[in-house]
């Protein structure tokens, strides 16, 4: 049995074994994390690595106008900022706190010059990077060929899976954001699966009634994610 390292619920954090995480404890800083706190913007540099507890961060790529998509969300199964180890300390896009909590947080020269020297961490981190990948590129087909229902479904139990809560506090202009769709038509749907009794809507907040219900509900793409971040973790 791997130790729970500070009871936390990060993934990465409980997987390292004891001297890997005697390692890194002196480092780790437990941060709150608000929700809408800017943790850093399109091709910025990182100063921190996340790795989030109860919060939950959204990787939104952004256009000169202003208007972005989200391309991934990360919570307590990984770590924000972990694209430092491939080229400089640049961020891929703007990363926001969509659902507020605690989380921990390390320098990114000290988070590069662990994983250069621990093997254990560094297959930990790269599985991880991975999985966010995977997400990454099953939620581009997603956006090409799933309605918006089913994709808003997905969405939901995403966050729902990276939450202590059936509550979601998740606004119309970011839920728009992460379907890259217009704000009524955030309405138009959360109605529609509010109508079949599979969540309630009301004034940013969405509550979960039936989880098995969108599970049955969404498109394949949810389950594709899901199955491979578990095989990943089971390898």
């Amino acid at each position: 049995m791997k130790p729970s390292n500070l009871n936390s619920q990060n993934y990465i954090l409980k997987s390292v074994g004891k001297e890997t995480f005697e390692q890194i404890e002196a480092d780790l800083e437990k941060v709150e994390m608000p929700l809408t706190q800017l943790l850093n913007k399109p091709w910025a540099q990182i100063s921190h690595v996340y790795f989030p507890e109860t919060s939950v961060i959204s990787l939104v790529s952004v256009l000169e106008n202003g208007n972005g998509v989200e391309s991934g969300i990360i919570g307590k199964e990984g770590i924000w900022g972990a694209t430092s180890i491939f080229a400089g300390n640049l961020s891929l896009g703007e990363a926001t706190v969509q659902l507020g909590g605690e989380g921990w947080r390390m320098k990114v020269s000290t988070f590069k010059n662990i994983f250069e020297n621990n093997a254990e961490f560094r297959k930990i981190i790269l599985a991880y990077v991975f999985t966010f990948v995977a997400q990454i590129t099953q939620n581009a087909l997603c956006l090409c060929y799933h309605n918006i229902e089913k994709r808003l479904a997905r969405c939901l139990l995403m966050f729902h899976d990276r939450a202590e809560t059936d509550l979601l506090v998740l606004t119309q202009e970011f839920l728009a954001e992460m379907l890259g769709v217009h704000r009524p038509s955030v309405s138009k749907n959360a109605n529609k699966l509010q109508n079949m009794n599979l969540i309630s809507y009301t004034r940013g907040v969405v509550k979960i009634i039936d989880r098995k219900g969108l599970e049955n509900f969404t498109c394949e793409c949810y389950k594709t994610i899901t199955e491979i971040n578990k095989m990943v973790r089971e390898a």
